[in-house]
Order: C-alpha cells, then structure tokens, then sequence
C-alpha cells in the first residue's frame, strides 16, 4: 500500500502553482447578519456556497474554525463536513481549526476524526494546543505522519493574553515556545527528510525577539494567523520569518470575509491577499 504524500510536499506544490496564502473561514454570527443571512444552519450553508464559489481554485489551503460550525449542532457539523470535501474536490488542501488539546484516549479520537482516509473529515491539516504537555500530542503527531497530515501545535500566537504563559520560563531555563519548537523540530527530523508532520501556529503579529523561536523550528511549517484585521501585514512576515519563506502559510481571515456578500468584492478580497503571499514566498 501507498504511502500518501506529506502535507509538506502537497503544500509546496500548491502553493508554487496558486499562492501559499491560507483562507480562513469563521462563519460568526455578526458575520451572517452583515451578509443578511440568518443563523441557521441554512444560513450556513448558502455562506459556505458562497466562499466555495469565490475562492474557487485560487488558494492554497482552507482554513474553517470549527466552533462556527459546532455552534449549529449535527447540522452545522454536517455542512462543515461538505465544506470541506467539496474543497478538497477543488485540489485545496484543507486545515481544520479545532485547537484540540488533552490526553491519553480523549487525545487519541480527536486525532481519529480529523486524520485518515475514513475519518469524519480527513482533514490534510488541524491545529492543536500543547498545554497539557507535547509528550500528549505524540500519538496525534504520529497518526498525521501516517495520515500525510500535518499537526499544527500552537507555539506563539498573537493574543496577548498567551504572550505571559508562553515566554514563562521552565526549569532548563528555556521558554515554554522554546521548549515546544525544540519538541516540534525533534520530532520532524525522527519522521525523516521533507515529512514533516508536526508544524506551528506562530502569529504574523509577533515581535522580533521571537526570532529565535522561529530558528529553533527548523524546517517546520508555520501557519501565520493575524493578516489583515489583527494588524499584521506581509511586511511583518518579511521581518520575522526571513529566509524562511518556503514554511510559512500566511493566514487571513476578516479581511476578507468582510467583503462580502458580493461575489466579486470576495473575490477582489482574496486576490489581495493571494498576490502578495505569492511574492512574498518567492523573497519578492
């Protein structure tokens, strides 16, 4: 049997093909009702219609917070569901936003329904949080690897609230980022040449003296939440991942949305933000 291809490497082709840039999708509820559709899980759906249709084949990843959905019920999962498959129909790869983070057998069927052929949503990507400690993300980061998937485990994100918890110091006197990015980075060189299943959550909005996490990652992925209406730009990745450029999936998400509902100001939204990540992946 086949090993399928690592996220790594699909992601690379993709984004050398279309753009690196990474499409969040947060169906909130003031965003319905900007769009004057009602919060339902028909409302859902017809919002779900109308991403599929502007983003069309045009980005490298999709990237649907599952809480929106969740929020709906069975219902709201079900449309999650078809989201998500009828994007990977599109050859988009897909990064389910669940932030998942516990032990032992919880830890392993969350794993279960994100990754795998079979599974509930045979995500290609999802998140994850580490504060129960990495060692209880190891069989998630090892059912990726089997999967082709990738793990993103937040390391740094750009909410000020994590920046006290995050650059805490431990025992060995490394930060807690640190400590995370050095598990990431072990980990990817144990799975071998460009595998590469355990990637990071490092917010664009991050300052410089989070360099060195960033090196510390090695040839990790970094999914770059905080374009746009966080206030970080494409300038700001220039400065924080320098030389780096190849890892990163730059994220935007209300930037966009915000454009809606008109199917032309979406798709006007999402060439701003494809264009400038296509040239900042080649150094431009």
């Amino acid at each position: 049997m086949t090993s399928p291809q690592p996220f790594a490497q699909r992601f690379a082709r993709i984004a050398d093909e279309r753009s690196p840039f990474c499409l969040g999708v947060d169906p909130s509820k003031d965003l319905l009702a900007r769009w004057g559709l009602p919060d339902t899980a028909k409302g859902l759906s017809d919002f779900c219609e109308r991403i599929l249709e502007a983003a069309g084949d045009s980005v490298a990843v999709v990237k649907p917070q599952s809480a929106f959905f969740e929020r709906h019920g069975p219902s709201g999962l079900l449309v999650l569901q078809s989201l998500m498959y009828r994007f990977k129909d599109a050859g988009t790869l897909t990064l389910l936003d669940v932030k998942r983070g516990d032990i032992g057998t919880t830890m392993d069927a969350y794993a279960e329904t994100v990754f795998g052929a079979g599974s509930p949503y045979e995500a290609d990507a999802a998140t994850f949080t580490a504060y129960l400690g990495l060692g209880a993300l190891v069989k998630t980061l090892e059912r990726a690897r089997a999967s082709g998937a990738c793990a993103f485990v937040v390391v740094r994100s750009s909410n000020p609230e994590g920046t006290a918890l995050q650059t805490s110091t431990g025992a060995d006197g490394r930060r807690v980022a640190e400590a995370l990015a050095d598990g990431l980075r072990e980990f990817n060189e144990k799975s071998g040449p460009g595998v590469l299943p355990a990637g990071a959550v490092m917010g664009a909005t991050l300052p410089d003296s989070d360099r060195g996490v960033v090196e510390r990652l090695g040839g990790a992925l970094m999914l770059t939440p905080g374009i746009g209406a966080q206030g970080a730009g494409f300038d700001d990745l220039k400065r924080l991942f320098a030389g780096r450029e190849a890892q990163v999936i730059p994220t935007a998400t209300r930037s966009v949305l915000e454009a809606g509902p008109d199917l032309a100001s979406l798709r006007a939204a999402i060439e701003r933000h494809v264009e400038p990540a296509r040239r900042f992946r080649s150094g431009a």
